[in-house]
């Protein structure tokens, strides 16, 4: 299609410029009879024209390449069906370059992908696509989140959602990442707090099968709940008293070990599993459960702290216990404690990981060094872990008998100290250790906490002696 440009005609003697429009036509005259002054009047009158004419073509143009476009995405879609949602996260996995996680990381990530895909399935059935996930759909699901989950929560959910739609920018042929813009939270740091010796001896009396045994492993080892659910025989060595677990937080980027005592209570209720059954893992069913679907261990976890009358949430958010007039529990057909929600996302204070921190607190309340409860709950710093001899494993021995027994019906299986040889080079017999060996080790460790190799190699030199 040409541009309007016009044309001229001589009239009288002076230059005319003549153009059509919608089949009307329309002349003026250039004032000159000079035919270069002309040419430049007929340029001066036709630019509107032109202009108009070209926004005219351009905008033919467009649509055009717009139609274009879509018949070749139907093209493309009938070879090549988009990345649906619900089908995003097998691809993910399938995603040669993602971030190398860990079993258990993976698994949250999953459980927070499908928890989105089943929002948009619900809410946004007719974007089935990852393509057709917009930004108002990304802030949509940020204000249902907002509503549902805490600060640091919603900024892995957030986080989560975002990475996946970065690895499959190609392959699900995205044009923008919808979750780029979410704004992230300001996350306020809620550590679990530790149960009380009371708090602790309700929950073991409440406890029965294999949960008994899950909370004597977290009280008395200080495991998180992953390593005390999946812990196997092979890493219980009954005779010594003692287990060596790699924790699974680290196992994959820094495998050390941490070598545990076994308390005289945890010993006892190991030594009732008969031989027979010592092979694979120490709790089967707690072990296939946690593989599968950890969150139903958590809440068995936290429905038996609620039932004990230890709430899990902080007042005020997430759930609480539904009460009666005179204030007492209101309780289920099932024998549990009726929880009710506060309309507030939860901020956990207790759950499986607080008998972790009741161990660090019991162990430190018997006055064992703050590097022997570090060697036993595992650290990264391999500074302190090179301070241990045998004396730090004695020591941690020290510690963990120190612990209360907790759990009713047991009987406890002790693993003391040997005494030193005797001159003769005979073993000595396996008796307590005195207490005043007892106050001498932790001398000993207290000085190597404080960095004083000197007074503790004196202090170990004079109890050889």
């Amino acid at each position: 299609m040409k541009a309007r440009t016009g044309y001229l005609f001589k009239r009288g003697g002076v230059y005319h410029v003549r153009w059509v429009v919608n089949g009307k036509a329309y002349s003026r005259s250039t004032g000159t009879s000079s035919l270069k002054k002309a040419h430049a009047k007929q340029a001066e009158i036709m630019a509107p024209f032109a202009v108009g004419h070209e926004v005219d073509v351009l905008s033919n143009v467009a649509a055009r390449i717009e139609r274009r476009t879509g018949e070749m995405t139907r093209m493309e879609d009938d070879r090549n069906p988009p990345l649906k949602v619900a089908d995003a996260w097998a691809a993910y996995l399938d995603t040669p370059n993602r971030p190398d996680s860990g079993d258990a990381t993976l698994d949250q990530y999953e459980l927070q992908w499908e928890r989105f895909a089943g929002w948009m399935a619900k809410n946004h059935g007719d974007a089935p696509a990852m393509r057709d996930v917009t930004q108002a759909h990304a802030e949509e699901y940020a204000g249902h989140l907002t509503k549902t989950v805490g600060p640091s929560t919603f900024n892995r959910h957030v986080g989560l959602l975002s990475l996946v739609f970065r690895m499959l920018f190609k392959p699900a042929r995205l044009t923008s990442n919808p979750w780029l813009d979410i704004q992230r939270k300001r996350a306020m740091s809620h550590s679990r707090r530790e149960l009380t010796v009371d708090e602790l001896r309700r929950l073991c009396a409440a406890a029965d099968g294999e949960l008994r045994l899950l909370l004597a492993l977290g009280i008395y080892t200080g495991l998180r709940l992953g390593d005390c659910a999946t812990l196997r025989w092979a890493e219980v060595d009954v005779v010594r008293g003692q287990i060596t677990r790699i924790p699974l937080k680290v196992a994959r980027r820094h495998p050390q070990a941490v070598l545990i005592p076994i308390h005289p209570t945890l010993g006892g209720m190991l030594a009732e599993i008969p031989e027979s059954r010592r092979t694979g893992h120490v709790m089967p069913g707690m072990a296939e459960a946690y593989d599968n679907r950890r969150d139903a261990v958590t809440d068995a976890i936290q429905r038996l702290l609620w039932n004990c009358g230890i709430p899990c949430h902080a007042p005020g958010t997430g759930m609480k216990v539904k009460t009666k007039e005179d204030g007492t529990p209101v309780i289920t057909n099932a024998g549990n404690v009726l929880l009710v929600s506060t309309g507030k996302p939860a901020v956990v204070q207790v759950g499986f990981h607080s008998l972790r921190h009741s161990f660090v607190s019991l162990c430190r309340a018997a006055n064992a060094p703050l590097s022997v409860v570090q060697s036993i709950v595992g650290h990264s710093a391999p500074a302190l872990t090179n301070h241990y001899t045998h004396t730090g494993t004695d020591a941690a021995r020290l510690a963990v008998d120190a612990l209360p027994s907790l759990m009713e019906g047991v009987t406890p299986v002790s693993h003391a100290l040997p005494l030193p040889r005797a001159a003769d080079g005979a073993a000595g017999e396996r008796k307590p250790v005195p207490e005043w060996i007892r106050t001498a080790l932790s001398g000993i460790l207290a000085a190597l906490d404080a960095g004083k190799t000197e007074t503790a190699r004196r202090e170990l030199a004079a109890l050889t002696a």
